[in-house]
């Protein structure tokens, strides 16, 4: 089925099987490289800020995958108005097409989150990406269009998509809830904090109880498997699917214990400091010490630390398992994930003045992670929401968009972190080098497309 073929396109290396996993982790605060690997090659470029147009690996084909899903999108889509949907019933032809558009819509969006500068920067004045909403020819040369009117596209694909959408669970597909919680992440970006409460309280409040926040008791033990309770849309991998992979593409393979080949990431001084604040968090299990701790060399300051996040530990294994044993190569990768819905409705709630409603939705995750713990209002700030965000969240693709999205600059001082030009430290919000730059192939091909300034 072409829908099918759309999944697997999203899901592929260059996009969620790779890339843009680990891009928002890697330039926070909370996560780092652990050696410099070079030009061209995984993690480094990004955390370094120094990625270039001409590299194929961090930046062609990162450009290029969202793009293919984008036109098969498309493509299913004429086919489908066209009337060429065989027997299929109206209501199935209308989820299959509410989907198609959903996943339309979030490929814009992260296309526009990487190779644009943030919304709230100047109200989406800035150039964004290409939008393409129909099958194009082959001497097809767009221009970008600006931040805005990608986020006004992504609104409406994912608006006009609810009225299709199943209600129920739809495992490894988007349905009605997985598209309100991405509606609350993109109105978040926005800063359209009314909206983004809404649809957050409303995946909260109304799903009939297919999807609840993890226990304290069950934290530990969901991490792995299939289709938890939280799970609102994740990619689904065995070691055999996506075809022509071998299991999960190997996003996951970045935070890996240094006995894995795919080790690129682990995690800084700061965030183990930030969840020692707390000895009785129950997210304690995700940091792990090295397997082999001999071979365990880099960075010289890590040595020995707990600097290894198992947030991703396979089908068959477990955070509390070695990690030599853990195999992530096969986890599902999750995207939308019921606790981030509750941090954004904290959020949003915050933002708009409703201290009852943040500090609500903030506690049910404080509360959960340790249940001798909350916030109160006199506790109750943005960065104290932000600090439960990295908390709950690292590793799943958020901590650069938090920070540039609120008009906070990111700091690597300090720490373990690897040697770095003074001016890649701090990243403030307005920085040019916030926006990967378009590849050079496509500056190249087409002569209306403007490059981003470094």
């Amino acid at each position: 089925m072409a829908l099918n073929g759309i999944y697997r396109l999203a899901s592929a290396h260059s996009y969620y099987g790779d890339n843009y996993l680990y891009y928002a982790d890697c330039r926070g605060e909370d996560v780092q490289a652990r050696i410099n690997k070079g030009a061209g090659r995984r993690v480094s470029p990004y955390y370094f800020f120094d990625v270039t147009a001409d590299d194929n690996f961090n930046i062609t084909l990162v450009w290029n995958q969202p793009y293919k899903v984008i036109h098969q999108a498309n493509s299913l889509i004429e086919k489908l108005d066209a009337g060429n949907a065989g027997n299929a019933r109206p209501e199935e032809v209308a989820r299959i097409k509410s989907e198609a558009l959903a996943m339309r819509g979030l490929a814009l969006f992260d296309l526009t989150r990487l190779f644009g500068m943030p919304y709230t920067l100047d109200n989406g004045a800035s150039l964004g990406v290409p939008i393409e909403i129909q099958t194009t020819l082959e001497d097809h040369a767009p221009e970008r269009n600006t931040v805005a009117q990608c986020y006004e596209q992504v609104l409406k694909d994912l608006n006009d998509a609810l009225g299709g959408l199943t209600k129920e669970k739809h495992d490894a597909y988007m349905n009605y809830w997985s598209v309100k919680a991405l509606l609350s992440r993109v109105y978040l970006y926005m800063n359209d904090n009314e909206n983004a409460l809404k649809c957050a309280e409303e995946v909260i409040n109304d799903n009939g109880g297919i999807y609840r926040l993890f226990t304290h008791d069950e934290y530990p033990s969901v991490w792995g498997k299939d289709f938890n309770s939280e799970s609102l849309f994740e990619f689904y991998f065995t070691m055999s699917e996506p075809s022509g992979g071998s299991g999960g593409e190997g996003a996951p393979m970045v935070y890996a214990d240094n006995v894995k080949d795919w080790n690129n990431l682990i995690l800084t001084k700061a965030y183990l400091d930030l969840l020692n604040e707390d000895p009785e968090d129950v997210r304690h299990v995700f940091p792990h010490l090295p397997e082999n701790a001999v071979a365990d060399t880099l960075p010289v300051a890590a040595k020995g630390q707990p600097k290894y996040l198992i947030k991703y530990p396979g089908k068959s294994g477990s955070v509390t398992d070695a990690v030599s044993t853990v195999n992530p190569q096969d986890n599902d990768l999750c995207i939308l994930r019921l606790s981030e819905v509750y941090l954004n409705a904290a959020e949003a709630a915050f933002k708009i003045g409703n201290t009852e409603k943040a500090l609500t939705y903030l506690n049910a995750i404080v509360t959960r992670a340790n249940p001798a713990k909350s916030v109160t209002s006199a506790d109750l700030s943005l960065e104290r929401i932000l600090k439960e965000r990295r908390k709950e969240l690292v590793g799943e693709g958020h901590a650069f968009f938090d920070y540039m999205r609120n008009g906070k600059s990111v700091d690597r001082s300090g720490g373990w972190h690897l040697t770095m030009p003074e001016d890649a430290r701090v990243i403030a919000p307005s920085d040019p080098r916030v926006a990967l730059p378009i590849p050079q192939t496509e500056i190249d091909a087409n002569p209306n497309i403007v490059q981003n300034p470094r």
